[in-house]
């Protein structure tokens, strides 16, 4: 009998403790501190806990995994136990506290083993000694026991139906205020109100994983938790195809109500109290961003303006949430940080939450150096292929597993791999010489630019950047069946412009010139040489009388080549009208862009003829309109722009130089060499309040020196930016002085920053003020000499 019950108690036992195995397969996370940590699967041993950690990091880069890691059930803490993670099905086996080498896929599992959680754990937290933290981990084959911080899912049509909180109520794309709730044998009653409309709420007991839930006067619903951290797979197939297409109508946008649910402090602080979508601009390549104020509690309204179905990044430094979105559709969308979970909710929003649970991968071929070979750029361009190929093959081992995966969904991610190619393609032109790809890379483009999903051509990131850079070296290849003197001497017999003989003998040998130039410089073995020949041709006299002439007929140019040239390259080409108007739309834009200043009137007009797309033809003219009111603009103090004639009849650039800080001795002077055409000198510029608040103690003396800048960009930049003060003061030489200058500044790049002391030296200092608190830092260190 005592033998009997012995064993009744060791049996128990077996069950009751530690003795019995579990395996959690599909495991969800809750909110990570850092998204390079992740954990895929987790062992309850008698004697251990295994955890599977999985790790997306920076290739060659090093980590380690430190022995202080531990994982917490809100009780007690488990150590880590031995002295290495363990083999499992090709993890890394790593010494911990030891640093190691990340591998060239960058991503690679750990198996961890620490001391045994009991094997009743419904959810953990993993606390790296380092400080990295992935809370709530837990099973996805776990239900809830009741409602709160729940999520369902109508079993019929498979939509996030309900989402209850402790004091709210998701539904209908709504937040509702819970003004009662009772629990009765394991159901629920609850009443609810959104302004002045009020609903009561059902919700039946669980019975076989499934509660039924009825809202209001509707139909009672059959529901099932959702579990998993995105929508599981739908119940039926959805076979239709394509994307909202409106054509590029203005006026169109997307709106999108959501929650970011129990944020954590760090999270708020990382991404800051605005929910934040950003997307990618056709015309302008530029990303947008749109912003609105969290609540108190992490919700908002955002109305985004689109011009067709677009892909877009939704908070991105926190939910990292990359979906497509349609034009005139609302959606409701929640992060909830502790259980992890993304959803969406709205009236078509299957295609968004599948985007979500799809397991996207990135290019990961490595890159060549420049100037590389054409067997390296064959072989590059095979790794292209080859990993688009694998990734397209991973969709169809997805679906296999996923069979009721939508149509729409395949067909946007083999889209997107395809789009990512030629991106990655188009990019690495910028390695070959003359930024002209192998031919057999633009057929490979072509051979998927026609892919069913780019009707509308907004709708991958990817796409603006792939457009450009195909497009570009179309334009570059149209370009060389024509010399420049060619152009100019169509402009000159057709009455547009008139030449000087000076001009007239410089133009006739200016092809041969910049080809001898270019072959020079191709020839050099280092950077710095290469630097050296370019700024040495742009400052002699070819040059100059050249720039000289680009600056008088700059108008007359622009219209032959932006305008009349590219819709010339375009008819050699068999793309569709809106890819046409979208790049020549771009043509335009980057024109006002670089030289901030409005089109001329001849150029609006062949824009009106021209560009048939209505949103591409407003977004232009919007960027007119803008610098057109800058150049009408009276400028706030005219002081600061400064008058020449003082160095009137120098050359000597040291002497020149000398001659200008002249008026500020006993003062540092901080020399700005830029000019209206570069983008990184613009951008420095947008920031110059920032600079003159931050430098205001110090008495700096800001000497700003254009390069190459007409008169009237010249002042629209320094309007635009209001780059003016007490202690500013802007030049704009004559070419051959302002050359004089930077080559004894040694200039080679733009913007180039030089610090001139109070004694009129010039500093051998890293004086870039990008680096505000760098650049602080050396004058508080030279005030106190």
């Amino acid at each position: 009998m005592k033998k009997l019950i012995l064993t009744l108690i060791v049996a128990i036992a077996t069950i009751c403790g530690f003795a019995q195995e579990k395996v959690w397969e599909d495991v969800v996370v809750g909110y990570r501190t850092s998204t390079v940590f992740d954990v895929n699967k987790v062992w309850f041993y008698p004697d251990r806990t295994d955890v599977l950690l999985h790790i997306d990091f920076h290739a060659g880069r090093q980590a380690r995994i430190a022995s202080g890691t531990t994982l917490s059930d809100g009780v007690s803490c488990y150590a880590l136990k031995g002295k290495s993670s363990g083999d499992y099905n090709g993890a890394l086996c790593v010494e911990y506290d030891v640093p190691f080498v990340v591998p060239e896929s960058g991503e690679f599992d750990v198996l961890l083993s620490f001391d045994p959680l009991p094997t009743g754990t419904e959810r953990f937290t993993l606390n790296g000694y380092d400080g990295w933290v992935v809370q709530n981990i837990r099973s996805a084959a776990t239900l809830p026991s009741g409602i709160t911080d729940t999520y369902w899912r109508n079993n019929a049509t498979g939509d996030w139906l309900i989402g209850f909180a402790e004091k709210h109520v998701i539904y209908d794309s709504r937040f509702w205020d819970i003004k009662s709730m009772a629990e009765k044998r394991g159901g629920y009653t609850l009443t609810v109100e959104n302004g002045n409309e009020v609903l009561d709420i059902k919700v039946g007991k669980m019975k076989k994983g499934t509660r039924t839930i009825t809202v209001g006067n509707s139909k009672a619903v059959k529901c099932s938790p959702i579990t998993t951290a995105t929508l599981p797979d739908y119940p039926i197939k959805d076979n239709r195809v394509g994307f909202k297409d409106n054509g590029y109508r203005m006026g169109d946008s997307v709106t999108i109500i959501g929650w970011l649910k129990d944020m954590p402090a760090e999270a708020l602080q990382r991404g800051g109290k605005e929910f934040e979508v950003s997307i990618e601009n056709i015309i302008s390549c530029d990303e947008e961003n749109y912003y609105a104020q969290l609540d108190s509690i992490g919700r908002f309204v955002i109305k985004v303006p689109v011009m067709n179905s677009t892909e877009a990044y939704l908070d991105w430094r926190r939910s990292q949430a990359n979906v497509l979105l349609e034009p005139g559709e609302t959606y409701m969308f929640v992060n909830d940080f502790t259980t992890g979970q993304q959803l969406f909710m709205g009236k078509d929003v299957r295609l968004q939450n599948e985007i979500l649970g799809y397991p996207f991968e990135w290019f990961s071929t490595p890159k060549f150096k420049k100037e590389a070979s054409r067997v390296e750029t064959i072989m590059y361009l095979e790794g292209i292929k080859s990993e688009l190929e694998s990734f397209c093959n991973g969709v169809v081992e997805y679906t296999k597993e996923h069979p009721n995966l939508s149509r729409r969904c395949v067909d946007f991610v083999n889209g997107y791999y395809q789009t990512g190619a030629g991106r990655e393609l188009m990019q690495a032109r910028f390695a070959f010489k003359s930024f002209i790809p192998p031919r057999e890379f633009m057929d490979y483009v072509e051979s998927f630019w026609n892919h069913s999903n780019l009707h509308s051509y907004t709708i991958y990131r990817a796409f603006p950047i792939l457009m450009t850079d195909y497009l570009d070296v179309c334009a570059d290849e149209f370009d060389d069946k024509r010399s420049f003197a060619t152009i100019l001497q169509k402009l000159v017999a057709t009455g547009s412009i008139t030449l000087s003989e000076k001009e007239k003998s410089v133009m006739e040998v200016y092809d041969r010139e910049t080809e001898r130039m270019r072959t020079e410089i191709e020839s050099a073995t280092s950077d710095g040489e290469r630097q050296r020949l370019a700024a040495e041709f742009n400052s002699g006299e070819f040059m100059t009388v050249m720039n000289g002439l680009l600056a008088r007929v700059n108008d007359e140019l622009m219209l032959e080549t932006i305008c009349n040239e590219t819709q010339q390259m375009l008819n050699e080409t068999t793309l569709d009208s809106a890819v046409c108007d979208i790049y020549k739309a771009k043509r335009l834009y980057e024109y006002m862009d670089n030289r901030r200043k409005p089109l001329t009137a001849a150029a609006v007009e062949w824009m009106e003829e021209n560009v048939k797309m209505h949103a591409a033809k407003a977004f232009v003219l919007e960027l007119h309109e803008k610098y057109l009111a800058i150049m009408n603009r009276e400028m706030s103090s005219d002081a600061n722009l400064m008058s020449s004639k003082d160095v009137a009849d120098m050359s000597d650039g040291e002497k020149i130089l000398r001659k200008l800080i002249e008026p500020y001795k006993g003062k540092l002077v901080l020399v700005d060499v830029w000019g209206t055409w570069c983008g990184p000198c613009k951008r420095a510029l947008s920031h110059s309040m920032e600079l003159y608040e931050r430098m205001a103690p110090y008495d700096i003396v800001f000497l700003y020196l254009a390069n190459r800048s007409d008169d009237e960009s010249w002042k629209n930049v320094i309007k635009e930016y209001n780059v003016t003060g007490e202690n500013v003061v802007h030049y704009n030489l004559p070419e051959e002085q302002q050359s004089a200058v930077e080559s004894f500044l040694k200039v080679n790049q733009y913007p180039t920053y030089r610090l001139i002391d109070s004694n009129g030296n010039l500093l051998d200092v890293n004086s870039d003020p990008r680096n505000l608190d760098a650049f602080e830092n050396l004058i508080k260190a030279l005030k106190k000499e």
